[in-house]
């Protein structure tokens, strides 16, 4: 096809752009650099879309695009496609191997921030439908968003989608790309991706830090204290002990299931790769159900005092630990919120010295993204595996639930659609962390199988 032909031709120059959008640090704090990418991206699509507007929000803005098909079709299908332009800060800068906004090739290898979290697997699909619309082969309708603020929650996207509500009236389904690929380094297509909701417990329980000789057994800590609180809420097997948290978890459909039987995972690997010796979570669950089918509660960070060599003998006057909860499909991050808020409320209840502890605890939630599963019974299931099939040139592994999260809820609500995730980073992208990382050929097999993709959409009628 023509459409590959282009592609072939222009690899090298595609490399080059992908190094021009990389090389802009949108992290998604520093405003300033997101909006520059957002004008690279629109000054890019302006080259060939037949629609381009920027989206203001009180936050980062977002983009929205459309190319019309070429070929006449009775009615011709219509894919969205959405990806996100910022990126997660650097820091440690000093584990870098090289600047992480100077993209450099190394084995086979694009290192720089970004490059797999999500510029590179967005300019992957961005670069596939440019190559099948100067074929002019382009048959299916597509359409894009770019979000320019995933990496903290994508805010103000909902509310912005919204605003362009008949833009998406048309959609028939939803492909992104984003996240690694399965661990065993085959192809994969996610049919959704857990949710997850974010909260902070901070206590002061005193207006100084003491000596922890003079005053310990006196002044309260707040690091116990924290930890009192916490044991109410996640016991020592791993089930999450607040009333009604599991009341709503979904029950996995039997084809769910099977992809799950079908991915035949020795526990053992996971070993191996993480450097552990016994597995977290739900002891009473199968390994790849705790992964893919349930919910967790997961203490991500506490900070008080000061160790190693900033241990001091004292007792720290605050304590903060945050929180995050992932979700499965049919828990709503609302509801979560509202179960944890009860559940410390209850336990004001059990006595004086609880209630004083959590008089001064400050509560807050941040990031929250609703959970989403798309059933396998659907027929774009077969078309979504032939591309990507054709396009690695290996079977894919259907995977029900991405582990991680994407703002998935806001794309369904303006399409109400099924969505598709086809990660076209490799497994050790190292996203979030130093030296992130793209290998070139999963870039590259990433434009072709969405080419393909297009392709097949292309020939079919609604």
């Amino acid at each position: 096809m023509l459409s590959q032909e282009i592609f072939e031709k222009r690899k090298k120059q595609i490399l080059e752009d992908l190094f021009d959008f990389i090389k802009i640090p949108s992290i998604t704090r520093e405003k300033k650099d997101v909006r520059i990418a957002a004008n690279w991206i629109v000054d890019r699509l302006n080259e060939t879309a037949d629609y381009v507007e920027l989206i203001e929000t009180k936050g980062n803005p977002a983009i929205i695009a459309e190319w019309k098909p070429q070929k006449k079709r009775e009615k011709p299908v219509t894919v969205l496609f959405y990806g996100h332009f910022d990126v997660q800060p650097v820091e440690p800068l000093d584990k870098w191997i090289s600047p992480p906004f100077e993209p450099e090739i190394r084995e086979g290898r694009i290192y720089a921030r970004g490059v797999g979290d999500n510029k590179g697997q967005l300019f992957a699909n961005l670069c596939a439908i440019e190559c099948v619309h100067e074929a002019k082969e382009l048959g299916v309708g597509v359409k894009f968003v770019f979000d320019g603020e995933e990496e903290t929650g994508s805010p103000y996207l909902d509310d912005a989608l919204k605003s362009k509500s008949d833009f998406f009236q048309d959609v028939d389904l939803v492909v992104v790309s984003d996240g690694p690929a399965d661990p065993t380094w085959k192809p994969t297509i996610e049919f959704g991706a857990r949710g997850i909701m974010t909260m902070r417990i901070e206590l002061e329980s005193s207006d100084t830090d003491a000596h922890s000789g003079n005053f310990g057994g006196i002044q309260p800590n707040p690091i116990w204290d924290l930890i009192s609180i916490l044991k109410t809420m996640r016991n020592d097997t791993g089930r999450c002990l607040i009333e009604g948290f599991y009341d709503n978890v979904f029950e996995p459909s039997a084809k769910a299931l099977e992809a799950v039987d079908n991915l035949n995972r020795d526990p053992e690997d996971y070993k191996k790769q993480l450097g552990i010796s016994y597995f977290g979570g739900e002891q009473d669950q199968p390994i790849e159900h705790r992964k893919i089918f349930r919910p967790t509660f997961n203490i991500r960070g506490i900070q008080s005092g000061g160790v190693r060599k900033e241990a001091k003998t004292i007792i720290p006057k605050e304590a903060v630990v945050d929180l995050d909860i992932r979700l499965v499909p049919n828990q709503k991050p609302d509801e979560i919120k509202h179960l944890v808020l009860k559940h410390l409320e209850k336990l004001k209840q059990k006595s004086e010295r609880m209630q004083n502890v959590l008089d001064r605890c400050k509560i807050s939630f941040e990031a929250a993204f609703y959970p989403l599963f798309t059933p396998f019974e659907l027929p774009w299931t077969e078309i979504l595996e032939n591309s990507v099939r054709e396009g690695f040139e290996e079977d894919p592994l259907k995977i029900p639930l991405a582990g991680g999260s994407l703002p998935l809820q806001p794309l369904y609500e303006v399409t109400k659609k099924p969505i598709y995730i086809i990660p076209y980073a490799q497994p050790d992208e190292n996203n979030h962390a130093p030296n992130e990382n793209m290998m070139v050929e999963w870039f590259e097999k990433g434009i072709k199988t969405s080419i393909i993709l297009l392709q097949k959409l292309g020939e079919l009628n609604k």
